[in-house]
């Protein structure tokens, strides 16, 4: 007897989503991955000698970030995350193999972030590493076969990727697949913009890429090249920023730079300095995109309209004041009220905020 499908997975009407099958992918794409890279930064944190909460340090600055009000949705911004992350954790154990591999996902996941493999293809070869650069070329071998059937069954040509097909807000007059040369208002508007900015929509990662400036300035320029996410990370918001449609739609903060933002929080919290400074900045980041991420996911989620060059002001802001919250919250399916529902879930946030403190200080 075969497997019997659950009702509650079924596709809809001629094969499409349905509310229950946004959920479940909601919950493996979007809210899992976010947990797991919480968990990926707590562990990090646990050497550290930082005074504030471990716990806390490695929650809320998520929170505070637009990478919480992609959570709970069925996009691949957050799974790509994770697996790259992964990747480098395991490039840094000397697992090439795996890291290959699990790089290859990230990037069928969100095809830019092939610049992250590529750069340290570049790195290895450069240093003539050939152990390194054989277990690589042979951990990407399986997604990049996949890679190029799923082009085949998409497109009809296992060269041609689905964006090829897409047809609005893309430019292809200047380049391929819509990227051209970067231009000052796209840098501008994905890292300090009130619009897109990776700094304003994640604050906490200020204070990441400051620790990373000053990485750079110490170590010097041989550092900084063969450094496995300086290069790549720096080469992706180029290439993005060098897009058509480096906005990325209806969205909120810059949701193609979702990995840059994971891995500034779990690469350079672990190094902040042993200085009050550093602490203060870091609780008041936090706090300010706390502030603006959460009122985004209670309300808005990530349906901005791009003509809305100030989001929090212009919609966000004002759907709070009206207490007009979202119903896309699962206290709501069980018949709470939206607002019902914000309150619970401050009220649960709040008590395993206690409950984490109380349970690192008695470890």
């Amino acid at each position: 007897m075969g497997l019997q499908p659950l009702d509650w997975i079924e596709p809809g009407a001629h094969g499409l989503l349905t509310p229950g099958l946004l959920r479940l992918g909601g919950f493996l794409c979007g809210s899992l991955p976010l947990a797991l890279l919480m968990l990926i930064l707590w562990h990090r944190l646990r050497d550290t000698s930082i005074p504030l909460p471990r716990a806390w340090i490695a929650l809320l600055p998520f929170m505070g970030s637009f990478l919480f009000v992609y959570s709970g949705t069925f996009h691949g911004h957050m799974l790509a995350a994770l697996l790259l992350v992964v990747a480098w954790l395991m490039r840094r154990q000397g697992s090439h193999f795996l890291s290959a591999l699990s790089a290859s996902g990230a990037v069928l996941s969100e095809y830019s972030l092939f610049v992250f493999p590529l750069a340290w293809l570049l790195q290895d070869l450069a240093q003539r590493r050939w152990k390194p650069l054989a277990a690589q070329v042979f951990g990407g071998l399986p997604g990049l076969l996949m890679l190029l059937f799923m082009n085949l069954m998409i497109t009809g040509s296992p060269l041609k990727l689905p964006y090829a097909d897409v047809a609005a807000h893309i430019d292809r007059s200047g380049g391929t697949l819509g990227l051209g040369a970067p231009g000052f208002s796209a840098l501008w508007g994905l890292l300090f913009s009130s619009y897109r900015g990776l700094f304003t929509h994640a604050p906490a990662t200020i204070l990441c890429a400051l620790i990373a400036l000053m990485a750079m300035r110490r170590n010097g320029m041989r550092w900084t090249m063969l450094h496995p996410l300086v290069l790549p990370s720096l080469a992706l918001i180029v290439m993005i920023a060098g897009h058509s449609m480096w906005w990325g739609g209806w969205a909120f903060g810059p949701r193609h730079l979702t990995t840059i933002a994971a891995l500034l929080l779990i690469a350079g919290l672990p190094r902040l300095p042993e200085k009050p400074w550093a602490d203060g900045a870091l609780v008041w980041l936090t706090a300010w995109g706390f502030i603006v991420c959460v009122s985004a996911k209670c309300t808005a989620w990530y349906s901005l309209p791009t003509d809305v060059m100030h989001p929090f002001r212009e919609i966000i802001a004002p759907l709070v004041a009206m207490r007009a919250f979202t119903e896309s919250q699962w206290p709501v399916l069980v018949g709470f009220s939206p607002v019902m529902g914000t309150f619970l879930f401050a009220a649960a946030l709040l008590f395993f905020m206690r409950a984490l403190k109380r349970s690192e200080a008695l470890a």
